[in-house]
């Protein structure tokens, strides 16, 4: 108290003060203070932002002297101290799960030499917290208020205006590691070590860090801080039917993102992701989480600072007026960071003005598309350039997708506008207008990157645009009849741009998207030849509530003849989801009984749509990746090589991965071929079709990455790859790199099979390992032409695969190795320079896996040593070829394929003949050279597969002298087949064997003969008749009296017929045998003992 009157004195005049919230309260409140007028009041450790109460009281009579004793002045002076935690030295120790309460950046200093590691902006202020880690991941999060999971940055004002950093270190003051960062007042940390102190440093730039008087009592620079223990990485998932596995990593966990719903992969190697409700755009780190905020334009955001730019921000309360969709599309101009030619522009969709309306007769909304500037020293976007502010906008349908593509070789955005669910739900009775040119509702559009020079938005309308000349006017319309197309990708490499969009029912939409093209909507549902729609509608059911057909929306006729009407412009999609079929016959019954609820809908709403170009996961190249919403998962589409129709697996047109109840807002897929991204809704629903059936979600407003890490093994010890899976048929004649692989526990992929594939996705190896390979490179030779042989003569496939890891392992490893069909039936089919075969007889079981010591990629063995691998595996992989596997591999080389049972060949044969003599075959070889040869078994077959031996040859074992065998099979007219086959099975003393190749002998010259085997005999022989037709042929046995003493007749077909004869009842002697019918008519002399 100063300038106080005479009557008032140290004795008789006092301050108080209570720490009442209200006068009424007051009487039962506590003093926190008393002290004379002298000697003034001081109260420390006073709440910024929470009401006092001070009073002035006498003890004295005020009754008497002039009222100007009694005068007084009072001033109150703060002096804000620093926080405790000031320092890194002096941390506030945090316990997990528990909220502290009582943070404040006001009064703080800056710390100085910290690493600035992922940290934003120039801290003014600074204060610091410790935990110890009681899991792996953990959230850190500023203010977590009962609405936390909805605004997780609501801090105080001052202190969310700059963002509230947050910055994760590990190690001690002075050697501080910084591990992660946040803004909005958010951390998910991964990979801490349980029981380990991490400090968080929690910061501002520009919140007045060093004046606590900018704002109003301060407040605006508390805080609260929680740390919880989050998901943590799933080291793998199972996928789908065709059995990969995925390691799966919570890049940001629920509550984080205020609905993601674009989330895309950028040439600065981070994903931009989009906050529909949070209208946001975040650049997040792919390994980490790591993100910032690039851009917020919200209600009230402070981002931008000019009042021209700050029109940019939403314009309404989403609290009551709640669109479908916010802040949507986003796309990165091709020229991003270039580094010749930069053109740093991002370009976004949102919904910005609201423009009322009431259901069912539609809810109103403007979208509009802006170019942002990336400062790439802030690393914030700036400088708004409106592409468009025109686009109609919803409560449903609103698509806003985007994607920049080219069109003769100039790039262009593309934009998706929905037809705002018209004719149903709240929109019930809103105009159809996709058929109409004129509206921008139900359409493709496209724009400009730049303005091409002409006055006001009408530079960003390419003068080319299709409808341009029909109008009149510079319109955006590119394509037309789209109902919701959420999903656009682009193929470079088949020039095509692709576009997903919802069904009503059933009939999610692949379509190609081109020029002055009309899809259908809503007069064609999906194709427009099954007539799975003829007689519903495209809106709302009689069942709905609002009921339908709507009345801007009738119900369907014939689905060909709406095609046939619009005429040549009409284009069916390139892929329709549940067609009619035995399956989903018609979707007539379900239109006129649904009543709303969506369960039983076929349809699955994709949304957003990636093309996987890469070739890492086997089978999965020139595939679409959809998003679903309904169902929570993605789904790969595989197209053909011409990208304009689907290439069908086992008869299945898709499949799913990571069934959830999760809606897949998004899918990116990283340039490695091995991440796949997903954003998933926070909300359960997002419009009328799905709040019949909502979708609570297990993890709202997440971003997942998925991880290929291969196959698991089946329980037996092989690989449960898809045998659809097709094998690499390499590069003729020439040496083709494989894609590298890395096989660690680092990757998460050791104890499973890790597939190596080449460049078109398909399968040449699988590696099973329990320890560390590190970087795998492979390639692979094809050869076409003469099948290979080595200096031994033995022959060998026309595949050699080399693999080279940087680390050999230190125990051994399984191996699979892929040989197609074609390859392993001309190692069976060949022979080598010597006339003899590879000696694999038709069957997988004589192939076997050599190695030798090549770390290169060669055309042969040239001259050098294979060693047998034992292979303990051989199985036919499908019907693509086969697979043989090695249990125990020790160190890796060059791979070759050949008769398992060879080592050297054990002869060296200069021919192999056969000839029919004297109603025997008569077989003839000769060999060069004999090494350890033991003899050579004859086998004959009477169809060419499938051989028995009928003698053996003793060898010469070893000789360098040419040799001449021979071997006389008497019984081939005892055959029924006409055409006999030999070869030789050359064995050598250790067992070890090949074939030659096979001769064939035809019987075809003993038609309309009779030959009888034995002739001489004792008592059983065999009479042999070439018959020229089908038929009964009699025979009889004449003495030498001329006495029949033997008769039968017996039914023949054409060609050898056996008839056994039993002689024991005549006696010794010479007899003569008639034969006649079916042709022949002939007498042989037989002679018994």
């Amino acid at each position: 108290m100063s300038a106080t009157g005479a009557s008032i004195t140290n004795t008789n005049t006092y301050i108080e003060a209570f720490n009442a919230a209200s006068c009424a309260a007051i009487s039962t409140a506590t003093s926190i203070g008393i002290a004379t007028r002298q000697n003034g009041l001081t109260i420390t450790d006073m709440g910024i932002g929470t009401t006092y109460y001070f009073r002035i009281f006498s003890n004295g009579s005020v009754n008497t002297g002039p009222i100007g004793n009694w005068a007084f002045s009072i001033c109150l002076a703060t002096t804000l101290t620093a926080p405790g935690n000031d320092a890194c030295g002096t941390p506030t120790v945090l316990t997990v799960g528990t909220v502290l309460t009582t943070a404040r950046v006001a009064g703080a200093t800056t710390s100085a030499g910290i690493p600035v590691g992922c940290s934003l902006g120039t801290p003014d202020d600074d204060v610091w917290f410790q935990f110890t880690a009681t899991s792996s991941t953990h959230n850190i999060i500023v203010n977590p208020n009962p609405d936390a999971a909805a605004n997780p940055s609501a801090a105080g004002t001052s202190l969310a205006s700059s963002g509230a950093m947050l910055q994760l270190f590990s190690g001690a003051c002075g050697s501080l590691t910084s591990i992660a960062c946040g803004d909005r007042g958010a951390i998910y940390a991964t990979g801490l070590t349980v029981g380990t102190v991490y400090r968080v440093r929690v910061y501002s730039f520009g919140a007045f860090g060093t004046n606590p008087n900018a704002t109003p009592t301060g407040v605006g620079q508390n805080f609260n801080i929680l740390v919880t223990t989050a998901a943590p990485v799933i080291p793998s998932v199972s996928s789908s039917r065709m059995n990969e596995i995925f390691r799966q990593t919570l890049l940001s966990p629920a509550g984080m993102l205020n609905d993601p719903w674009e989330v895309t992969y950028g040439p600065d190697g981070y994903l931009w992701i989009t906050e529909a409700k949070g209208y946001r755009i975040v650049r997040m780190d792919p390994n980490t989480g790591a993100r910032t905020t690039v851009l917020d334009i919200g209600r009230n955001s402070d981002f931008f600072t000019t009042p021209a730019d700050k029109a940019y921000n939403l314009q309404f309360e989403l609290a009551y007026s709640n669109p479908q969709g916010g802040l949507a599309g986003l796309a990165i101009h091709p020229l991003f960071l270039d580094a010749t030619t930069p053109k740093n522009y991002v370009y976004a969709s949102y919904i910005q003005d609201y423009g009322g309306g009431v259901q069912p007769t539609g809810i109103f909304y403007t979208n509009s598309i802006v170019r942002f500037t990336y400062n790439t020293s802030t690393g914030k976007l700036e400088s708004p350039v409106t592409i468009c502010d025109t686009i109609p906008g919803s409560s449903d349908h609103n698509s806003q997708r985007m994607i920049i593509a080219p069109v003769g070789g100039t790039d262009y955005l593309f934009y998706g506008a929905g037809d705002m669910g018209a004719g149903q739900f709240g929109n019930r009775d809103r105009i159809e207008k996709a058929q109409m040119k004129n509206s921008y509702e139900g359409k493709i559009l496209r724009f400009n990157l730049e303005t091409d020079g002409e006055a006001g938005l009408n530079g960003f309308i390419p003068n080319t645009n299709p409808y341009n000349a029909t109008l009149g006017v510079q319109s955006a319309v590119w394509a037309m009849g789209i109902r919701n197309n959420q999903g656009f990708v682009y193929d470079p490499g088949r020039k095509i741009l692709y576009g997903s969009s919802h069904g009503p029912y059933s009939d999610d939409e692949i379509n190609i998207i081109d020029s002055n093209k009309n899809y259908g909507h809503p007069l064609v549902i999906g194709y427009s030849t099954d007539h799975n729609v003829d007689g519903s509608s495209a809106g709302a059911a009689p069942g709905m509530n609002p009921p339908g057909p709507a009345l801007y929306l009738p119900t369907i006729g014939n689905e060909l003849t709406n095609a046939n009407t619009i005429g040549s412009t009409y284009r069916d999609p390139l892929f329709s989801a549940y067609p009619s079929s035995p399956a989903f016959p018609s979707i007539t019954n379900l239109y006129n009984t649904t009543t709303g609820a969506n369960a039983q809908w076929p349809s699955e709403a994709w949304s957003g749509l990636d093309l996987y170009t890469k070739s890492i996961i086997p089978g999965w190249k020139q595939s679409l990746v959809a998003s679903s919403l309904k169902w929570g998962r993605l789904v790969k589409i595989r197209l053909q090589p011409s990208g304009t129709a689907v290439l069908t697996e086992n008869g299945v047109d898709t499949i799913s991965y990571f069934g959830s109840t999760n809606r897949f807002r998004d899918v990116a897929v990283a340039p490695n071929g091995k991440d796949l991204y997903v954003v998933m809704d926070r909300s359960t629903t997002s419009s009328g079709p799905s709040a019949g059936n909502p979708i609570v979600p297990a993890c709202g407003g997440c971003v997942q990455k998925y991880t290929f890490l291969g196959y698991a093994d089946n329980g037996s010890g092989s690989s449960t790859i898809p045998n659809t899976i097709k094998i690499a048929s390499g590069l003729n004649n020439q040496c083709e790199n494989a894609n590298t692989i890395v096989i660690n526990s680092a990757n998460n992929n050791l104890n499973i099979w890790v597939p190596i594939t080449d460049t078109n996705s398909n399968v040449i190896a699988e590696i099973y390992s329990t320890v560390n390979l590190d970087t795998i490179r492979t390639s692979m030779y094809h050869n076409v032409g003469t099948v290979r042989e080595d200096g031994g003569h033995r022959l060998y496939a026309d595949r050699n695969i080399t693999i080279t890891p940087q680390t050999q392992p230190v125990s051994p490893v399984k191996i699979r190795l892929y040989l197609t069909t074609a390859e392993f039936t001309a190692l069976n089919s060949a022979l080598n320079s010597q006339g003899v075969g590879s000696g694999i007889g038709g069957s997988i079981n004589n192939v076997g896996i050599f190695k030798n010591s090549n770390n290169t990629c060669v055309s042969s063995l040239s001259g050098g040593t294979a060693t047998a691998v034992t292979t303990n595996v051989k199985v036919t992989h499908g019907t693509l070829g086969y697979v043989l596997q090695a249990n125990s591999l020790s160190s890796f080389s060059t791979f070759y394929f050949a008769n398992s049972l060879l080592t050297t060949l054990p002869v060296q044969l200069l021919a192999f003949t056969g000839n029919l003599v004297d109603n025997a075959t008569l077989l003839n070889w000769s060999t060069s050279s004999e090494i350890n040869t033991a003899n050579f078994i004859v086998e004959r077959s009477e169809d060419g597969n499938n051989f028995s031996s009928i003698g053996t040859v003793a060898a010469a074992g070893n000789s360098n002298s040419p040799l001449s065998y021979s071997y006389t099979d008497n019984d081939v007219l005892t055959l029924s087949s006409s055409v006999i086959y030999y070869r030789l099975k050359i064995v050598d003393k250790d067992g070890n064997f090949v074939y030659s190749k096979i001769v064939t002998i035809s019987l075809a010259d003993v038609t309309a003969k009779v030959i009888v085997f034995p002739n001489p005999t004792t008592d059983k022989t065999n009479i042999t008749v070439g018959a020229v037709t089908d038929g009964q042929v009699h025979w009889r046995i004449i003495d030498n009296a001329g006495h029949t003493v033997m008769e039968s007749t017996v039914q023949v077909k054409k060609g050898r017929n056996n008839i056994p004869v039993n002689l024991a009842k005549l006696s010794a002697g010479i007899y003569h045998l008639t034969v006649l019918g079916a042709g022949v008519d002939k007498q042989v002399k037989i002679q018994k003992y």
